[in-house]
């Protein structure tokens, strides 16, 4: 059933990928993507270009979530409810999907407001800038998610006092870790699947433990899950990770500069900071990000094996940590052997079944 569930999302993904692609060249080859800021333009003035941008956002952003709904309801509620990993009603994913809209709103308007106005203000080197905003964007996100965006879609209480908390907060401190506190995350409420982990940064750090993980798993198995996110803290693998998120982000605003460049000549933009040649701009950092992925992925992966080796020695004992990845991987139907070539494509993590044996073999 695992690798039926799996099948079928990576099938899903490709045909996003192909239908995204799809509606990327109709906006801009039809020139409904010209029309749209050219009529903004016109309705605001030259003056107010940052205000046109901000509302072709908008437009754009809403136009093709709704072309990409239906994929959503049928990967994240369809399916999830076949296999029985769902306990949302319609109602709940319909609340959840505009939520998520509203975010991803306000989140590309910041960005497509910046990122065009560096084009407009230093064309030649708005790609370096771009970047660096990029991360930093990145980052300011990743700091209040946690308690801002999260609590939108699932309750966060503080674990009540007792054993597992000690031994959470004795492991935080013989780990050098300051965290704000230990919360439940309420998932039981949207799903059956379980998950941990750190959220947030500095002030904002805490560790969340489903209380799908709570209800099911052991101590020993809940703080080996725990000693995981502690070794890429140690590992200092949220640096390394935001290094190669910004050379690949450089890169793939420099190609984009460049796919700019050339293409808005051909379309016959006048301009790089052309709101309405967005899609060439989208179109060419969505390929980039497809071909960049397996690099990126690799090199989580091997952070996540760097992580296990870490929660074994601090355990003692690979026992505990194997014991929840079989559990985990049974809970959230997850493929423990996906085939090779998918593993290194897509997946951010290696295979259960790869984590398990290295794990056995420590």
């Amino acid at each position: 059933m695992a690798k039926e569930y799996d099948a079928i999302h990576n099938r899903l993904f490709l045909l996003q990928i192909l239908v995204l692609g799809m509606l990327l060249g109709i906006y801009q080859f039809t020139g409904a993507s010209a029309a749209l800021a050219n009529g903004l333009a016109s309705r605001f003035g030259e003056n107010m270009w940052w205000v046109s941008n901000a509302v072709y956002t908008l437009v754009s952003v809403f136009g093709f979530a709704a072309f990409m709904s239906p994929f959503g309801f049928y990967s994240s509620y369809v399916l999830e409810h076949h296999y029985e990993l769902s306990n949302e009603t319609v109602g709940d994913w319909i609340f959840d999907f505009f939520k998520s809209l509203l975010i991803d709103l306000v989140i590309a308007t910041i960005l497509f407001s910046v990122i065009y106005a560096l084009l407009r203000l230093m064309p030649a080197w708005w790609w370096l800038a771009a970047a660096a905003f990029y991360i930093l964007f990145a980052v300011v996100v990743s700091t209040i998610a946690p308690v801002i965006i999260m609590p939108l879609f699932h309750k966060f209480e503080p674990l009540a006092e007792g054993e597992l908390t000690e031994a959470v907060t004795k492991m935080m401190t013989e780990a050098g870790i300051n965290v704000v506190g230990v919360f439940k995350w309420g998932l039981a409420e949207r799903t059956s699947t379980a998950n941990a982990a750190f959220a947030g940064f500095g002030k904002t750090r805490r560790i969340i433990l489903g209380d799908t993980l709570l209800s099911g798993y052991s101590q020993e198995e809940i703080l080996a899950i725990l000693a995981h996110e502690v070794g890429h803290y140690k590992n200092k693998d949220t640096f390394r990770l935001m290094v190669t998120s910004a050379l690949l982000a450089l890169l793939g605003f420099f190609v984009a500069h460049h796919c700019l460049v050339w293409l808005a000549a051909f379309f016959g933009i006048e301009h790089i900071y052309d709101i309405g040649a967005a899609p060439i701009f989208i179109f060419s950092l969505f390929v980039f990000s497809l071909v960049s992925m397996p690099v990126a992925n690799l090199h989580s992966r091997r952070r996540e094996f760097a992580a296990d080796a870490y929660a074994i020695n601090r355990m003692g004992s690979p026992d505990a940590l194997v014991s929840a990845f079989e559990k985990l991987a049974d809970q959230n139907l997850s493929n423990k052997e996906p085939a090779a070539w998918v593993e290194f494509l897509l997946h951010s993590h290696p295979s259960m079944a790869r984590r398990i044996e290295r794990a056995r073999q420590s």
